[in-house]
C-alpha cells in the first residue's frame, strides 16, 4: 500500500490535465498533437519552443486551407475591382522608375496570359477603367496539357526595403563605380533578364554579398553589348572564365553560382567552336549542385538537404526558377551537342511552374519556353531509344511526334502569345522534322521528298522569323547561345537542301534569299571579332555562291567543266547517332569535304600546266595562289569566297572523322 500512496500525486496531475483536455487553437490549426503543461498557466510544448500564443478555446474552429484561398481569391477580385476604376490617374501617380525597385514582371504583360483553358479566376483588367471581362477561349477535343489547366492570377514578388545606390567595386585590376554597375545591372534586366530569369533580385550590393560570381557573371553578359569603351568586354571575358572554372573546381556550388552556370550557358563565352563547347561542362555540374541541395525538390531550406556544407537557406522561389532553368540548358544543350537527354528531369516542380500552381508569378514566356523543353526531352528520349537498333527513323513516328506537338502548341500558343513563344514553339517543330532527314532502309523516295520539303519550309520560316523578331525587339544583338545553335540547324537544314538533287525543282529566288538571311542572322549576332556567329557568317557565305551556281544548269554550262553533273543525291543526312544535330554536323562535314575535293582538284590543274598551255580559258577574277594555283571557289562577283573563312574552323570536325569521308548516301 505504500506504494500506491506515492502515485496519488501524479493522479491529481493527470485529473487536472483532463480538465483541459482542449487543443490549443494554434495546435488545432497545424493539425498536429497539444502536449499540455504540467501548469494550466503556462503554454503548451510547442507553443513555448515556437514562441507562440497558446489559447485554449473550445469553441474554436480550423479554418481549411481551401477556405484560405478562397477567401484570398475573393479579396484580389476585391482589390481588382476596386483598382479599375482608379486606372486612369495611375500614370501620373506611377513613381521614377528605378532598376534597383522594379518588379519583376513578364516580357509583354503583368498578368500571365492563358496558355489554352482559361482559370474561372482569371481575368482581364482594361486600362481604361472599364469593368473587367473574362476572356473566352474555344476548346477543342484535344487533352489540354498540363499548362493549359490552371494560370493564376498575377502575384507581384514581395519586395524588400529600397535598394540603397550601388557600391563601387573592382574586378582584379578593372575598376567599376557604382553608377557604372547600376548601369549595366539595369542593361541586363531590360534586355537579357527575360530570356532566363533566374536571377530573383535586382539590387547590385545584395548580389555582390550573396555571390560575387554571379554578380561579375551579370555584368559580363551585359557588356557583351553595352560596354562603355572597347577594353572592358574582353577583360570581363577572361576574368569569368577564370573564375567560373575556378568555382566549379570547388564543390558545393551555392544556388547564385549555380545561377551564373546557367547565365554563362545561355550567352557562352564568344569564341567557343561548334564541339569544344563547355556548356555540357557547366549543365552536368549544375545537375550534380541542384541535387545536392535539394533544388529539384522546389523547395527552400529543406530539411532533409540540410547540411553544414551546403548553403540551401534559399527560398521556394528561387528553387523553382534555378530548376526551371537548369532543364531549359540541359535539353538545349543536349539538342544541339546531339547528346543524350541524361541531366534532364523534368519532375513534378516543374509541372507546377508550367501549370502556374506556385505561390509566386512566373513570366508567361518562361512557362511556354519550359513546356516547348519538356516535350523536345520526349522527342529526345524516344528517338534516342529508337536510333539504338537501326540506323535511321521512322517517319510514321517522326509524323506521331508532329501531331502531338501540333496539338500541344495550338494549347500553349493562344492568341495572346507573344512573338518570342511562337518563335519557341516553332523551334520545336524544326527539330521534330528534322529526324526526316534520317530516314530508315528502304524509303520511299517520293513519301521522303514531301517530308524533307516541309522542312525545308519550316527552316525558312526559322530565319525569317528570327530577323522579324530582330527588327521589333533586337533579337539576334541579345540573342541566347542556344537560339543560336538552333538557327545554325535551320541553315544547315537549308544548304543541305542547296547540296542535293532537289534544287531542280524548288524556287531557286527563295532558296537564294534564305541563303543570304541566314549569313545576315549570323552577322547581326556577332559581338566581337572571330567569335562564332562571324565563323558560322563566313562559312556560309564560302560556301553559298559555289553552291548555288554548282546547281544551276546555266551557270554550270558556262564555266569551265560544263560536263560536270549537279547534285544527284537526297538530302539525307550520313549522320544519324547525333539525334536532331545528325544535319548540323552532316552539313559542316560536308562543306569540309567539298573545300578538300577542290583543294585536289587545284593542285590536278596546276600540275598539268597554265590555262592557255592546257588549252582552257582561266576563270575571270580568278587569282593564283603561290603554287600558281588558282582560287577553288570564286564568288558571282569576281571575289574571293573564301578570303575571310577562318580555316582552324575546320578543326572543330577532325576529332571523329576520317581524313577522307565516307560514301555520303543514305544512311543503310
Amino acid at each position: 500500500m505504500p506504494g500506491i500512496g506515492e502515485e496519488t500525486p501524479p493522479l491529481h496531475a493527470i485529473s487536472g490535465r483532463i480538465k483541459r483536455n482542449t487543443a490549443c487553437t494554434s495546435c488545432r490549426d497545424a493539425k498536429v498533437r497539444c502536449n499540455p503543461n504540467q501548469n494550466p498557466a503556462q503554454p503548451c510544448q510547442r507553443c513555448a519552443k515556437l514562441h507562440l500564443t497558446c489559447v485554449v478555446d473550445k469553441t474554436h474552429k480550423r479554418v481549411s486551407r481551401k477556405s484560405k484561398l478562397d477567401e484570398l481569391v475573393q479579396e484580389i477580385q476585391s482589390i481588382k475591382q476596386s483598382v479599375s476604376g482608379q486606372s486612369t490617374t495611375l500614370p501620373s501617380q506611377a513613381p521614377d522608375f528605378s532598376p534597383q525597385n522594379e518588379v519583376l514582371t513578364p516580357l509583354k504583360e503583368s498578368v500571365p496570359p492563358r496558355l489554352g483553358v482559361p482559370s474561372p479566376i482569371s481575368v482581364s483588367v482594361d486600362v481604361e477603367g472599364r469593368a473587367p471581362t473574362t476572356v473566352a477561349t474555344t476548346t477543342s477535343t484535344t487533352v489540354a496539357p498540363s499548362s493549359a489547366i490552371h494560370t493564376p492570377t498575377s502575384i507581384p514578388l514581395i519586395q524588400g526595403p529600397p535598394a540603397e545606390p550601388a557600391l563601387p567595386r573592382a574586378l582584379g585590376s578593372q575598376p567599376f563605380s557604382g553608377e557604372d554597375v547600376d548601369y549595366y545591372f539595369q542593361k541586363y534586366f531590360e534586355h537579357y533578364h527575360p530570356y532566363m530569369p533566374v536571377v530573383r533580385f535586382r539590387d547590385p550590393n545584395k548580389c555582390y554579398d550573396t555571390s560575387p560570381l554571379l554578380f561579375w557573371t551579370i555584368i559580363y553578359v551585359a557588356t557583351r553589348c553595352y560596354a562603355k569603351n572597347s577594353t572592358v568586354f574582353p577583360f570581363m571575358l577572361d576574368s569569368i572564365k577564370r573564375d567560373a572554372y575556378s568555382a566549379i573546381a570547388n564543390p558545393p556550388l551555392p544556388l547564385p553560382s549555380i545561377n551564373a552556370l546557367i547565365l554563362l550557358c545561355t550567352w557562352i563565352f564568344p569564341e567557343v567552336r561548334f564541339v569544344n563547347d563547355p556548356c555540357a561542362l557547366f549543365s552536368s555540374i549544375c545537375m550534380t549542385a541542384t541535387s545536392q541541395l535539394g533544388i529539384h525538390c522546389g523547395k527552400g531550406a529543406h530539411p532533409e538537404y540540410s547540411h553544414s556544407v551546403f548553403q540551401n537557406n534559399f527560398t521556394d522561389e528561387e528553387a523553382s526558377f534555378t530548376w526551371a532553368g537548369y532543364n531549359i540548358i540541359a535539353q538545349r544543350v543536349s539538342s544541339f551537342l546531339g547528346l543524350p537527354p541524361l541531366g534532364c528531369m523534368f519532375n513534378q516542380t516543374i509541372q507546377n511552374v508550367i501549370d502556374g500552381r506556385t505561390p509566386f508569378q512566373v513570366p508567361s514566356n518562361f512557362r511556354i519556353l519550359l513546356e516547348c523543353q519538356k516535350f523536345c526531352n520526349h522527342v529526345s528520349k524516344t528517338m534516342a531509344a529508337s536510333l539504338e537498333d537501326a540506323r535511321g527513323v521512322s517517319a510514321k513516328l517522326v509524323q506521331l511526334l508532329e501531331d502531338e506537338w501540333n496539338a500541344v502548341r495550338g494549347l500553349i500558343c493562344s492568341e495572346r502569345a507573344g512573338d518570342l513563344d511562337r518563335f519557341n514553339a516553332l523551334l520545336v517543330q524544326l527539330e521534330i522534322q528534322t529526324y526526316y532527314m534520317m530516314p530508315l532502309p528502304g524509303y520511299n523516295p517520293d513519301a521522303l521528298k514531301r517530308n524533307i520539303l516541309r522542312t525545308y519550309n519550316t527552316a525558312q520560316v526559322v530565319i525569317r522569323e528570327s530577323l522579324e523578331l530582330d527588327n521589333k525587339m533586337q533579337f539576334l544583338r541579345h540573342i541566347p547561345h542556344f537560339h543560336l545553335r538552333a538557327l545554325t540547324s535551320a541553315g544547315c537544314i537549308v544548304y543541305r537542301v542547296l547540296r542535293s538533287s532537289y534544287m531542280s525543282f524548288i524556287d531557286r529566288k527563295a532558296a537564294e534569299q534564305s541563303a543570304a538571311d541566314i549569313i545576315t542572322a549570323a552577322r547581326r549576332a556577332t559581338v566581337m571579332e572571330s567569335d562564332l556567329p562571324t565563323r558560322l557568317g563566313n562559312l556560309l557565305e564560302s560556301w553559298s555562291d559555289w553552291l548555288l551556281a554548282r546547281g544551276d544548269p546555266a551557270v554550270a554550262q558556262s564555266q569551265m567543266h560544263p560536263q560536270q553533273p549537279q547534285w544527284s543525291e537526297e538530302p539525307v543526312s550520313a549522320f544519324s547517332h547525333r539525334l536532331s544535330a545528325s544535319v548540323t554536323f552532316d552539313c559542316m562535314t560536308r562543306w569540309k569535304n567539298d573545300h578538300r575535293h577542290n583543294n585536289l582538284r587545284c593542285k590536278c590543274q596546276s600540275s598539268t600546266g597554265t590555262g592557255a598551255a592546257s588549252g582552257t580559258t582561266p576563270i575571270p577574277g580568278a587569282t593564283a595562289g603561290a603554287n600558281g594555283c588558282e582560287t577553288p571557289a570564286i564568288m558571282a562577283g569576281g571575289a574571293d569566297a573564301l578570303q575571310n573563312i577562318d580555316w582552324t574552323f575546320m578543326d572543330d570536325f577532325d576529332w571523329n572523322f576520317e581524313p577522307v569521308m565516307p560514301v555520303l548516301t543514305a544512311p543503310t
